[in-house]
């Protein structure tokens, strides 16, 4: 079987064995892709530098088993972007590993139609790694979220939020009132975004 390789953020790493890892990953159409990767923790060649961590971007090179269900080989990661500012600062490392918590429960293996789900963790992280706001951008990205999950409905003070590319977040410090509604609704956006995180994924615990 064939090469292939695509675009992917890694959403989680596991430990298997003594050397051997399985990654899940977002790839670029939106479909969540769990890889084998043999040897990973002693091939500097294949997986050195830590690139197969949790938010970094990067360009897998694998196959697909020959069994349905059954998890992809990964053979080779080339490194895009490790977000480096985001893993210096406390703060935005927990509002990234938020950001890809999220995503990871409600992606879904196969699904070939949710690049926008791609490219709405791929902005949060480079929102995440510039932002000196970190609850004004947590509050940006939970409606976002559940905005294309279709959970919530539209409230006029969400509106600013929903307008705004979550890359243009910085620019919500301009509308009048925006720090009042992330100190009034910040709190129960996040239970909100938990509970519905926790009810789409049987696995999340």
């Amino acid at each position: 079987m064939r090469e292939k390789q695509d675009r992917f953020i890694i959403l989680k790493k596991i430990k298997y064995g003594e050397a051997d890892l399985i990654i899940h990953a977002l790839g670029s159409n939106g479909s969540k892709s769990s890889f084998m990767a043999r040897s990973a923790l002693k091939s500097k060649k294949r997986f050195g530098g830590g690139i197969l961590e949790p938010i970094h971007y990067v360009t897998l090179t694998y196959r697909d088993s020959a069994e349905s269900g059954k998890m992809k080989t990964l053979n080779e990661a080339i490194l895009i972007d490790d977000f480096k500012s985001i893993r210096s600062d406390y703060d935005k490392l927990e509002l990234a590993l938020f950001v890809v918590n999220c995503v990871s429960h409600v992606s879904q293996e196969g699904d070939a139609n949710s690049d926008f789900l791609f490219n709405l963790t791929g902005h949060a992280l480079r929102a995440v790694s510039v932002t000196e706001n970190i609850s004004l951008l947590k509050l940006h990205f939970c409606l976002k979220f559940l905005y294309q999950q279709g959970v919530i409905s539209i409230e006029p003070w969400m509106a600013p939020f929903l307008k705004k590319n979550i890359t243009e977040n910085i620019q919500l410090l301009e509308t009048e009132n925006i720090m009042q509604s992330v100190e009034q609704y910040l709190d129960s956006i996040e239970s909100l975004i938990l509970k519905y995180i926790k009810t789409a994924d049987t696995g999340f615990s």
